[in-house]
């Protein structure tokens, strides 16, 4: 199974991404920079978008729909529109440690790292977001751990 095109237009991705928290503090013109950078695909549940153990060459965006991520039987995280995975794999270039599977019929918006780096260059600012995010889920983790 693959993933299919989606057909949502750039006004509509746009429109997408500017609700997403990680993006809320660019401009239209940059949110409309990051849309037409990125490729939206449609997933439908029950497809695998990531694999444990292969390595890592795009960025996430969950636009709709619900992700989880597993790893063995565990769901470690459910995400859905708004959230985000792959940035660690762009970064630190690392096999995938979960695997990631659509729950339900899910849009992302995917960016490869070639355009990941481009933008996080012209835009340090996005990797300061990105960062509190990943910090956060670290926070959560390490509470997962101490229980």
């Amino acid at each position: 199974m693959t993933a299919e095109p989606w057909s949502m237009t750039l006004t509509d991705v746009s429109t997408a991404l500017g609700t997403v928290p990680l993006f809320s503090a660019f401009g239209k013109r940059q949110v409309r920079m990051i849309a037409e950078s990125g490729r939206e695909c449609k997933y439908k549940s029950g497809h695998r978008l990531v694999e444990k153990g292969t390595t890592g060459d795009r960025f996430y965006l969950v636009l709709d729909g619900k992700v989880e991520i597993r790893r063995g039987g565990d769901v470690l995280a459910t995400l859905s529109k708004g959230q985000f995975f792959g940035e660690l794999s762009l970064i630190d270039e690392q096999p995938w440690a979960a695997d990631v599977i659509a729950v339900q019929t899910t849009h992302c918006l995917t960016l490869s790292k070639r355009v990941f780096s481009t933008l996080t260059r012209r835009h340090p600012e996005l990797l300061q977001l990105i960062l509190k995010e990943v910090v956060k889920r670290l926070r959560v983790a390490e509470g997962h751990l101490d229980s």
